[in-house]
C-alpha cells in the first residue's frame, strides 16, 4: 500500500466522525454557551463588587483553557462505550492501513473538536464581558499557538485516559481522578506566579499539572506576559505531556484492543 492510500484512508475516519458530531454539535454549542455567559457573568460583573476588578478576563482565560478538559469526558464516556460495546473501533482496526495510523485518525479529529470549541469561546467571551475585554491588547499569534498546543494535548490525553478505564462501570473515575483536580489545582482560579507568593511548595508541585501550562499560556496570549509563567516554556511543556500521553495510550491500547 502506498503513502497516498493510507493518507486518504486517515482523512476519511476523520472525516466519518466529523460526520457524526455534526448531530450534536448544536448541543455542545449551547452547553457550553451557558457555561461561559453564567462564569463570565459572575467573575465580571457581581465579583468586582468584593474588590476583584478585571476578574472577569482573567476567568475567560482560564475558560478558554478548559473548555478541551470538560469536553473530553463525554468523549471518553463514547470511547469507553465502544471498547466495552459495539467495538466498532476493531472494524476500523482490521482497515488495511497501520493501526498506530487509526488511533491518530481519532486523536486528530478530537483534535479538530477541541480547537473548534476554544475558539467559539473568544466571541462568546467578548459579547459577555463587552467593554471589559479589549481585542486590540490580545497577541493573536500566541492565542492561536496556546489554542493548537492546548487542543494536541487533550486529543491525546482523552486517548490514554479512555484506555485506563476498565469499563462503564468506572467511567466516574475519570472525572474524579483526573479532569477534577487538574481542573481545580491548574490555575483556574489563580496565576501561577499569586500561588507561588504565598505558597512556594504547592506551585511547584503544581508544575506536574499540564492544565497550569494550558491557562498560563492562554492567559498570556491575552493578558500578557508580565504575570504568568514563560509562553514558549509553557509550550514546550504541554508538547511534552502531549507525547507522554499519546505514547501511553498507545500501549495500552495495543493490549486492549489486541491490535500490532
Amino acid at each position: 500500500m502506498n503513502k497516498t492510500f493510507y493518507f486518504n484512508v486517515y482523512k476519511d475516519l476523520i472525516r466519518t466522525d466529523i460526520l457524526i458530531a455534526r448531530q450534536t454539535f448544536l448541543d455542545k454549542f449551547i452547553d457550553l454557551t451557558i457555561w461561559v455567559v453564567l462564569t463570565v457573568g459572575v467573575t465580571g460583573y457581581i465579583m468586582p463588587y468584593f474588590g476583584l476588578s478585571n476578574f472577569g478576563v482573567f476567568q475567560l482565560g482560564g475558560i478558554i483553557a478548559a473548555t478541551g478538559l470538560f469536553e473530553l469526558y463525554s468523549n471518553a464516556v463514547d470511547l469507553v462505550g465502544d471498547f466495552e460495546g459495539d467495538r466498532v473501533i476493531n472494524y476500523y482496526l482490521t482497515l488495511p492501513i497501520p493501526s498506530w495510523l487509526v488511533i491518530l485518525a481519532k486523536a486528530s479529529y478530537y483534535f479538530i473538536l477541541y480547537l473548534t470549541l476554544a475558539i467559539i469561546m473568544l466571541p462568546i467571551g467578548k459579547i459577555c464581558l463587552w467593554n471589559q475585554l479589549d481585542l486590540t491588547t490580545i497577541n493573536y499569534g500566541k492565542l492561536l499557538l496556546a489554542l493548537i498546543f492546548q487542543s494536541m494535548f487533550y486529543s491525546c490525553f482523552v486517548l490514554w485516559a479512555a484506555s485506563t478505564i476498565e469499563n462503564m462501570a468506572r467511567l466516574g473515575n475519570i472525572w474524579a481522578r483526573y479532569i477534577f483536580p487538574m481542573w481545580f489545582m491548574g490555575g483556574f482560579q489563580f496565576s501561577w506566579l499569586a500561588l507561588f507568593s504565598i505558597m512556594p511548595a504547592i506551585a511547584y508541585l503544581t508544575l506536574i499539572n499540564p492544565m497550569m501550562y494550558i491557562t498560563e499560556a492562554v492567559r498570556t496570549s491575552i493578558l500578557g506576559q508580565a504575570e504568568y509563567l514563560n509562553f514558549w516554556m509553557c509550550l514546550a511543556a504541554i508538547a511534552l505531556f502531549s507525547a507522554l500521553s499519546l505514547y501511553l495510550s498507545m500501549y495500552n491500547l495495543k493490549k486492549r484492543l489486541d491490535f500490532v
